[in-house]
């Protein structure tokens, strides 16, 4: 008996260190979305996290004003499952070892909160100097559902 791996397809961008780069970003995920016909919902929840850990790696993750290169990575794997990676090579940050936000009105903490609430699967790894954060989104029909 054969095993045939799920097809996966596959994009990615590769943005400088400043906050309009970003806007790139968000515009491959919509079109990756539209393309593969990814759930609504699961597209705008990439699009949140994504901005969410470029933001913060933009912002708080190089010490100097030098132009850096970040890729990002999204696919798709069997229609069933939606990641992304981001490579940098801004200072390490473990977004999984972040502190859960307090709630006492300060906002502080809460993207990475909503990373680890909006999506299924998070991981980091630090190679070659460069952070590898990968976050990943199971597809189903009740993706497109609103809440």
């Amino acid at each position: 008996m054969t095993s045939v791996a799920p097809s996966t397809k596959t994009a990615q961008i590769v943005i400088g260190n400043a906050i309009p780069e970003m806007a790139k970003v968000a515009d491959l995920v919509d079109r990756f979305g539209t393309e593969y016909a990814i759930p609504q919902r699961a597209v705008d929840n990439l699009n949140i996290c994504l901005d969410e850990l470029l933001n913060n790696t933009i912002s708080y993750g190089y010490s100097d004003q030098k132009v850096h290169e970040i890729k990002v990575i999204i696919s798709v794997v069997g229609g069933a499952l939606l990641t992304a990676e981001i490579r940098d090579d801004a200072a390490p940050f473990d977004p999984r070892a972040a502190a859960a936000p307090k709630l006492d009105g300060s906002v502080g903490g809460l993207g990475v909160h909503f990373v680890r609430s909006l999506m299924d699967e998070i991981s980091y790894t630090r190679v070659d100097n460069c952070n590898v954060v990968k976050i990943a989104k199971k597809l189903s029909p009740e993706s497109d559902a609103t809440p």
